[in-house]
């Protein structure tokens, strides 16, 4: 019989590794919600500040996999509170900086805290439950990073504009610090991982179905950026939306990717991860064409909003339960690889945004994320098919 006592620590620590990813989530995204306030305070160009955010994604991209191969076998708990308190540190520093050098090395304290938190937390959340289960739970976990995506951008605006940024950043820090003692008393699983040699490192990007794999989270998202990098300015000058009514829009991304996360998780119950990454990144390419050609009319442009963060809701945690399921042995490596996968995507569709742009305007920027949505899907397509070769997907010591 199953006990019910064990299912709910079980999913109270899958929503603390949720909200461990909404941390990390939010704070990596802060700065994008109040660069020009950041800019005015500190006398900064706002390509300076945009720095912040390339710094924070380098950091976390190079240390995932490098946490990986030093201490993969250490208690999974002990990574995430390991990291969940260089978050604090960083996003508390970000508040107290003087001026832009110690501001700079506190968003990079805080992208390697945030690189040991979330790889890990996946890969715990994932092995707190029997196999079956691991797409709901991936799911779960998952969520916090795609409602801070959605969210994280308005909510640090908001706050910035309501108290200021250094508070804000205050806010970010002391919230961590307090998650971190909520996941230190909650969440008693001990497990280590498994240390990865770098030549496992590069199996993993060497094998095709893997390579593609990861190929496939880089390109999504830098489809996603290429356009949300601009979205503010794109739905002010396209769709004739002012201050408040942009504010209206990021809102209605961030419930609706709240209500998505609930389609999510009955989705991995009944859908292979294939099947839902195909569905999904069509979806985004249909949605993300409309928004070149539709009428100007700023309440289509909302709804088509809703259906990009629903498609985004279901990509995210399939994409991981793939990444699982390709070399379940290796899950933390190909887990931490996934997630560097997330930010080079944002920084590549960021830098996309940022040279199309001004050669040819806001309206090319859709067109972009769709030509980077059929790349993911041609990735997906050479990695299932690597996969289904009768060829470890991986080889790896035990």
């Amino acid at each position: 019989m199953d006990n019910p006592n064990s299912d709910r620590s079980t999913e109270l620590s899958l929503r603390l590794l949720s909200f461990a990813y909404f941390a990390m989530g939010t704070g990596s995204l802060a700065v994008i919600g109040t660069l020009p306030s950041i800019a005015a305070s500190l006398d900064l160009g706002r390509g300076a500040v945009a720095l912040l955010v390339t710094a924070f994604s380098v950091t976390f991209a190079i240390a995932a996999p490098l946490l990986q191969i030093l201490y993969g076998d250490r208690p999974r708990r002990t990574l995430i509170l390991v990291g969940l308190g260089l978050m604090a540190v960083g996003a508390i520093g970000s508040a107290l900086a003087p001026n832009y050098s110690v501001l700079l090395a506190a968003r990079i304290v805080a992208g390697l805290g945030a690189a040991a938190v979330g790889p890990v937390a996946s890969a715990l959340g994932s092995s707190l439950v029997p196999p079956a289960a691991q797409g709901h739970a991936l799911a779960v976990v998952f969520s916090g990073m795609t409602i801070a995506s959605v969210a994280g951008v308005p909510l640090a605006a908001w706050l910035g504009a309501t108290v200021g940024w250094r508070p804000m950043f205050a806010l970010v820090g002391i919230g961590t610090a307090v998650l971190a003692q909520l996941v230190a008393r909650t969440v008693h699983d001990r497990s280590g991982g498994r240390r990865v040699r770098p030549a496992d490192l590069f199996e993993a990007l060497r094998h095709p179905a893997t390579g593609f794999g990861v190929a496939v989270m880089v390109l999504e998202m830098a489809g996603m950026f290429a356009t949300y990098t601009m979205i503010a300015p794109m739905l002010a000058d396209r769709f004739g939306a002012g201050p408040a009514a942009v504010s209206a829009a990021l809102s209605v991304i961030g419930i609706a990717g709240v209500l998505g996360n609930v389609v999510a998780r009955r989705i991995a119950r009944v859908w292979p991860a294939d099947r839902a990454i195909v569905v999904s990144l069509v979806g985004l390419a249909v949605v993300f064409g409309l928004l070149a050609v539709i009428p100007r009319i700023y309440l289509v442009a909302v709804a088509l909003l809703v259906f990009w963060a629903l498609a985004s809701d279901v990509f995210m945690p399939s994409q991981q339960r793939r990444m699982v399921e390709l070399a379940p042995e290796m899950r933390g490596l190909l887990l931490a690889l996934n997630s560097s996968a997330i930010y080079v995507g944002m920084s590549l569709g960021s830098f996309a945004a940022g040279t199309l742009h001004p050669l040819y305007g806001l309206g090319v920027l859709p067109l972009a994320s769709v030509g980077f949505f059929v790349l993911a899907l041609g990735a997906l397509a050479l990695s299932r098919r690597a996969a289904m070769r009768p060829s470890v997907v991986v080889e790896a010591e035990g």
